[in-house]
């Protein structure tokens, strides 16, 4: 009887780790809306960065995308997997011409249109990570950014 009460409280307690590792372990989509598509040339340039130390840093994103550009106005990228409850942010250029490159002139200005997640804007070079940062949540999370020239930053 013990013995059976102990196999018993073993198994259950088996099943509620390994309920609380896949709740845990979930991973979350993220369906990202890209805005303000003034060419329908080049492609769109996406990376995901996880935490602050990683912030526009190079070879340090944990997924990125390349998406061709047919039209203007809007596009939107699906990145699928990434681990729930983290601290994130995006980066997003047009790269106009498509060398896969975002473009500066001689005081190293952008070019070309870019934008953050959170729409984290700043003129004189990259936002504050705080600005553009997000909690990935949910399952599921919408986000929307808009691209623009540094001019109209």
């Amino acid at each position: 009887m013990i013995f059976q009460k102990i196999c018993i409280s073993t198994i259950s307690l088996f099943f509620f780790l390994l309920m609380a590792l896949s709740v845990t372990a979930q991973n979350s989509t993220l369906n990202l809306t890209i805005q303000n598509i003034q060419k329908a040339e080049g492609k769109v340039m996406i990376a995901v960065f996880k935490g602050e130390e990683n912030f526009l840093e190079d070879n340090k994103d944990i997924a990125s995308k390349i998406a061709l550009v047919e039209k203007t106005g809007e596009l939107t990228v699906v990145f699928s997997n990434l681990p729930f409850g983290n601290d994130y942010s995006v980066a997003v250029y047009h790269d106009v011409n498509g060398n896969e490159q975002l473009n500066t002139n001689l005081f190293g200005v952008p070019t070309e249109p870019y934008g953050f997640s959170n729409n984290a804007r700043s003129k004189w070079g990259a936002p504050k990570y705080n600005v553009a940062r997000f909690e990935l949540n949910e399952l599921t999370k919408n986000m929307v950014i808009q691209v623009k020239k540094w001019s109209r930053q």
